[in-house]
């Protein structure tokens, strides 16, 4: 068959698994990160300063794993980051002293204060342009001098006189740098995408957001106090949730609807059990994820959500959904109650630890791939996954769950 023959079996079986039927056999769709480079002897460092960089693993990857769904490497624009002198994130190389082979690292902080609420709220771009970007990037600082809120006729003329301080200029050349950097980033992406569609592969979720609580929480006011801000300031939150919400739909899937791609990825982070109660779930969390999976599928496009963490006290909530049109992936949780709850609404896929792809024998992930396939293939609407994006594995392993897959997932 042909490589284009080979796509449309490929993605005839994974539309069969979305719509809840069984096709021909379990697609096989394991979410992967940095492997593309560790399995290939590509450094880390070299795929975050250009993600090009990875095309040679990415290609090896599909010859020998003849996967049916492929993520693109998820990473951030590691020249961007530098040129911003972004303080959030901390990359692979000498300046952060994490070793080259090794991934990025996130970290939570607080770049929005308990009384900024009312003024996030008030006037979001200008809190963004003004406080949050220079808070997260050091080399934006400039930035906070900015005031474009001042309607009054000669306020036009005032407000100019920031942009020829000179700490705002070089707020300004960082931007020109990161976005010269950015635009190469994007174009990386893009050709990666285009080689794993033109080798014959669906490509997996390539875009994507948080939903409004997590965006709110990983990026503004930090994973503590947002939970704290649940208890403490209730109303203040949902009002910042609700403006979110608004600014996502309005801004999150244009991107996705312009490239015509056909899965939106959204993580979710803060609705794990421990974080929240089923009720303050319902009234925080809930409304703005479910109004962003309505409106992927308004504009044809399949939510691929990733519940992180334990999710257990959520799958009656997670029902609440048209039916055969959402993808969930799940890291921790019940696969036989999710099978029994979200599994007759939507496409689940398995959560094989990737502690035991990373740390197993291909005997223990060859039993454990059994088990879930034994729990969750049954009827359809399953695709054998791992728990957590594989950044490094020994190749054996991997082969053991593709192997088992084949072999006991055909219908």
């Amino acid at each position: 068959m042909s490589k284009q023959d080979d796509y449309k079996v490929r993605q005839k079986r994974v539309h069969a698994a979305t719509a809840l039927t069984e096709g021909d056999r379990v697609p096989i769709a394991p979410k992967l990160g940095f492997f593309y480079g560790s399995a290939y002897g590509i450094p880390s460092y070299a795929t975050l300063m250009d993600v090009r960089n990875s095309i040679p693993g990415v290609k090896a990857y599909l010859e020998e794993f003849d996967p049916d769904i492929v993520w693109p490497p998820a990473v951030y624009p590691g020249l961007a980051s530098l040129a911003l002198g972004s303080e959030f994130l901390k990359l692979p190389g000498f300046e952060h002293g994490i070793g080259l082979n090794e991934s990025y690292q996130y970290l939570d902080g607080e770049y929005m204060s308990e009384d900024e609420y009312e003024e996030f709220c008030f006037d979001p771009t200008h809190f963004i342009l003004t406080k949050w970007f220079p808070r997260r990037n050091k080399n934006l600082a400039g930035l906070s001098k900015i005031n474009v809120q001042n309607p009054i006729e000669f306020g036009m003329f005032s407000a100019t006189v920031p942009f020829a301080d000179p700490e705002v200029r070089q707020a300004f050349d960082a931007l020109a740098e990161s976005g010269k950097h950015s635009l190469n980033w994007l174009i990386g992406g893009g050709m990666i995408a285009q080689v794993i569609e033109e080798e014959g592969f669906v490509l997996g979720p390539q875009l994507g957001t948080t939903c409004p609580f997590d965006m709110l929480a990983d990026t503004f006011r930090g994973m503590i106090n947002t939970i704290v801000d649940v208890k403490e300031r209730p109303d203040e939150l949902l009002a910042a949730v609700n403006t979110m919400q608004g600014l996502m739909l309005r801004n999150a899937l244009g991107s996705a609807v312009e490239m015509g791609r056909e899965y939106f990825l959204i993580p979710l982070h803060m609705g794990v059990d421990e974080f929240m109660s089923p009720a303050d779930y319902e009234k925080f969390y809930w409304p703005g994820l479910k109004a962003l999976i309505m409106a992927c599928i308004d504009n044809n496009i399949t939510p691929y959500i990733f519940t992180e963490g334990n999710y257990n006290t959520r799958l009656e909530q997670l029902c609440d959904v048209p039916p055969g049109k959402v993808i969930y992936m799940f890291e921790k949780v019940d696969m036989k109650r999710a099978k029994e709850t979200v599994g007759k609404v939507a496409c689940i896929n398995g959560n094989l630890p990737t502690s035991l792809l990373m740390y197993g024998t291909p005997e223990k992930v060859a039993d454990e791939t059994k088990r879930l396939l034994d729990t969750c293939a049954p009827g359809g609407g399953f695709m054998m996954d791992v728990s957590i994006p594989v950044d490094r594995a020994p190749k054996e392993n991997l082969h053991a769950m593709f192997d088992t897959t084949l072999k006991y997932g055909a219908y």
